[in-house]
């Protein structure tokens, strides 16, 4: 439990993966772009979430953010706000670069993926969820004991 955060009354590991991709998937990514990103999205995330950036990457399209938040961040918030955050601070240092590249007003699609990156497979979660429940009582009596309380109830 050594890689775990501890709050209070929490202890978590929350590890996202989230896709942005550029609106119309127009090639506006660069190097120094993503790099530039990658620095400012690392800085976002500390500040304003409590959180770190594991690894950011990307594609002339999309990029890619592997995070961790703690268990009071909503994870839709957070990627809402990077989008804006992102788009304006591109755009205020590489606008001369992306000017041409993009459509209208957009940077980035309205859209986004996310997932969580849990330490479990699904199939061992969802067997540990169905053994979840009321105890099943110990049999007390055998079976044939049992019977018999059962004609006597009856009768």
């Amino acid at each position: 439990m050594d890689d775990f955060n501890r709050k209070q009354h929490a202890v978590y590991k929350l590890t996202y993966h989230a896709v942005f991709v550029i609106k119309y998937r127009r090639k506006v990514m660069s190097e120094p772009i993503i790099d530039h990103v990658r620095q400012y999205a690392a800085h976002l995330i500390e500040q304003c979430y409590q959180g770190r950036l594991i690894e950011l990457n990307g594609e002339l399209d999309h990029i890619h953010i592997l995070f961790e938040l703690p268990a009071t961040a909503a994870p839709s918030v957070v990627v809402c706000s990077l989008k804006t955050q992102l788009s304006k601070e591109i755009r205020a240092i590489f606008w001369g670069e992306i000017k041409d590249k993009l459509w209208k007003d957009s940077f980035w699609s309205d859209s986004y993926f996310i997932t969580t990156t849990g330490g479990a497979d699904i199939e061992t979660l969802e067997k540990y969820i169905q053994d979840q429940g009321i105890e099943k009582p110990k049999r007390k009596y055998t079976k044939r004991q049992t019977k018999k309380c059962e004609e006597k109830t009856h009768t």
